[in-house]
């Protein structure tokens, strides 16, 4: 399973319900979309963000009888249908907060409670029922979906949303709803929406399929420039929405940094620069100062939503998914700070890293545009306008041209498709990129030599975790140490469990270094975060012990409801939970706690060995096996300044390969290393790819009957001959 089933019983509240703005643009295309949908299997819509594509075209759907016609359901005996009864629609985001709170929203507007009718999938979380008509959901999720059904028979509407994001889960599963609907006969229709494409690109793709554009509604937006160093961007954005905040008049302000840690540091240090201000006597408004990014608790992202009090200002700190997978009602201002987070694949040395990248010219249109959707707006661009023209790319690149593939690969195999090199992919990867992942799959265990899929790499596709961590939680098993692996890979899949202060307050940097020392394990990040796991489980999971200890109460909170949902999986599948490490053959008793921290790292190696490193003392950091690349540990690390002679990472942080960083690193034993690092030079890549036959050793030709027994009889009398020399000479 993707994703959690809440618990038996436990049904969501019914949220108030609301109503629809009558002047949302899409509604004066409601019937052309439910006309092009019965006349065809697939159509594209594009429409600006806040249009209303994404809660109400699939609203129409569902209410139309004449498309419900298209799905009729015999029932009972007298086999009368009801029109629309089979109707089931699934609607796919590329990011979760938006797949809740499009759900939610939907299911107020029809009165219900969420989960029934309307419900949502994402990720370790599921509030959906056997009955629901309307399903959102992560990209993700129906891609996980396809690997048990690949014709999507639970859906006759698959809504393909925010396809201009060109995430890597929805540029497969253009490929495959097209392929599905195919195969489905007129019984499945898809619908491509955006808030802008290349459509000609798109509808060609999809057959020649139809294209309706939907006017947006916005109003003037005024541009400012104000350049500040990319090392300030988090202090400066603070300072300009707060000086909005009390120059400035009614308007919410939308603020866009990096990642989660930046978010909760401006949200921390824009409460103490407003408090700062109260205490000196200066007049300012009520403000309600709330973070937005990709990997919050559904519940906490509600409060952005929320309607605030008359008065009250809301200021918002996000990642780049409010540019146009949200909409934060009445926001008049924007801060842009021009930078972005994204994983990059180096095909050249197999490696990704999480890079902090300039915005495209189309990201930093789409974040300006959020502050004229219900008002006239201003935005405040943190870079020179000199920067916007000649430095930002012009369009973002899709992550299938820019990431590791070896997870989607991974799916694409499990669902039968052999040959992913030449996959109808809208716009294919690099040939490198390809080759690689099926590299890393091999190196794995999940395929053999001939690139077929094996056993262990049918298990690890049942998980819904990037390779690499499914078979640490294989090994883990087999090591006796699951429990304790299973909490360290979701707390490594989930946002980072540190709170670093603006270093604008060295004291509370000082107290925050010193509260997160005590949790060091000699062995490095790995067992570190361990710690930090059980003491919060100790003290009843309170968000107190985290304040104090400078640790972010929202990560651990996603790393225990992960840990449940894998927990469940895992159980289901006859796998036992005990962390009791196991013996080899003529291994001496395992001496306890220490015993189960060797096995968590010996796990690891299981599943990152391609991610070790030897200390190179010339270079003064560790060079990464395989690769011709030098790398140190990321400042703050647990062996910061250390000198182990081998490492293991799960991740790399920096601006380019050459510069990069190690993030999360261990000390690890060079023999718990020996059983894989060979298999790295085992590697046929044309055999992996399809394009050489195994090679098999040559037949020796067969030898004439007559000519065999001829030097059977030669072998033997020599034999005797020997034989009868040594009796005759006493030996």
């Amino acid at each position: 399973a993707a994703a959690a089933q809440p618990a038996a019983g436990v049904k969501a509240p019914k949220l108030p319900k609301v109503s629809a703005p009558a002047d949302l643009p899409v509604s004066a295309f409601r019937e052309q979309i439910i006309d092009l949908l019965i006349e065809n299997n697939m159509i594209v819509v594009v429409g600006e963000t806040g249009s209303g594509k994404t809660t109400q075209i699939p609203q129409y759907l569902l209410d139309s009888e004449r498309f419900g016609k298209l799905f009729d359901a015999p029932l009972g005996d007298a086999g009368t249908a009801r029109h629309g009864r089979a109707l089931r629609i699934g609607v796919t985001q590329p990011r979760r907060v938006a797949a809740v709170a499009m759900a939610r929203r939907v299911s107020q507007e029809r009165g219900t409670r969420l989960g029934e009718d309307v419900g949502y999938t994402i990720r370790f979380e599921d509030h959906s029922s056997p009955g629901t008509k309307l399903r959102y959901m992560t990209d993700g999720c129906l891609l996980r979906e396809c690997l048990s059904d690949p014709t999507l028979s639970g859906y006759n509407v698959v809504i393909l949303d925010e396809a201009h994001e060109r995430s890597m889960h929805t540029d497969v599963l253009f490929a495959l709803t097209k392929r599905a609907v195919a195969s489905r006969k007129g019984q499945l229709r898809v619908l491509v929406t955006s808030a802008t494409l290349d459509t000609g690109a798109f509808s060609e793709y999809f057959n020649g399929c139809p294209v309706l554009e939907v006017p947006g509604r916005s109003f003037n937006v005024e541009l400012h420039y104000h350049p500040v160093s990319k090392t300030q961007r988090v202090e400066a954005a603070v300072n300009v929405a707060l000086n909005l905040h009390v120059r400035e008049s009614d308007g919410h302000i939308l603020v866009f940094l990096t990642g989660m840690e930046e978010c909760e540091q401006a949200v921390s240090l824009a409460n103490r620069k407003l408090q700062e201000l109260v205490d000196v006597g200066k007049e300012v408004g009520d403000c309600m100062i709330v973070p937005l990014y990709g990997m919050m608790q559904s519940d906490d992202q509600r409060t952005v939503f929320d309607e605030v009090p008359e008065g009250c200002r809301k200021l918002v700190f996000s990642t780049n998914i409010a540019e146009t997978s949200l909409t934060v009602a009445g926001v008049g201002f924007v801060v842009d700070c021009g930078y972005c987070k994204q994983k990059i694949f180096n095909p050249k040395t197999g490696m990704e890293s999480l890079q902090v990248t300039e915005v495209s010219q189309v990201q930093a249109t789409q974040r300006s545009g959020r502050a004229g959707r219900t008002q006239h707006g201003k935005c405040f661009r943190l870079y020179s306008e000199e920067t916007y023209k000649r430095s930002l790319p012009k369009v973002t690149v899709p992550e299938i041209l820019r990431s590791n593939l070896a997870s989607v690969t991974l799916q694409m195999k499990a669902m039968g498709i052999d040959d992913v090199v030449n996959f109808d992919f809208m716009e294919p990867p690099d040939r490198v990129r390809l080759v690689k992942s099926l590299r890393m799959l091999f190196l794995l265990g999940a395929l053999d030599a001939d690139g077929k899929l094996t056993e262990q790499g049918k298990a690890m596709s049942g998980f819904p975790l990037e390779p690499q961590f499914s078979r640490t939680l294989l090994a883990a098993e087999e090591l006796g140490c699951t429990g304790d692996a299973l909490t360290l890979v979701s707390i490594l899949s989930s946002e980072g469990v540190w709170f670093h202060p603006s270093r604008q307050s060295a004291e509370q940097v000082r107290i925050a270094t010193e509260a997160q020392a005590r949790f060091v394990h000699p062995t490095g990040d790995h067992l570190t975060l361990l710690n930090v796991y059980r003491e919060w489980e100790e003290n009843g999971g309170s968000p107190e012990w985290c304040k104090t200890n400078y640790i972010h109460h929202r990560a651990l909170r996603q790393a225990r409801d992960i840990r449940g949902q894998l927990c469940d999986q895992l159980r289901s599948g006859g796998v036992r939970l005990r962390d009791e490490p196991r013996r080899g053959a003529g291994e001496r008793k395992p001496g306890g706690k220490r015993a189960g921290e060797e096995a968590l790292l010996r796990a690891l190696c299981a599943g990152f060995y391609m991610q070790s490193a030897r200390m190179c003392s010339a270079g003064g950091g560790w060079l990464i096996v395989g690769e011709n690349v030098l790398v140190k540990a990321e400042g703050g690390s647990a062996l910061d300044g250390a000198s182990c002679e081998w490492v293991l990472y799960t991740e790399l942080v920096g601006s380019t390969i050459a510069h990069c960083l190690m993030r999360t690193v261990s000390a690890v034993q060079p023999q718990w290393l020996s059983p894989f690092l060979p298999k790295l030079a085992e590697v046929d890549l044309k055999r992996l790819v399809g394009e050489a036959k195994p090679d098999r050793k040559p037949t020796a030709p067969e030898r004439d009957p007559a000519e065999l027994a001829k030097e059977k009889e030669v072998k033997v009398s020599s034999a005797k001959e020997r034989y009868l020399a040594r009796k005759k000479g006493g030996v």
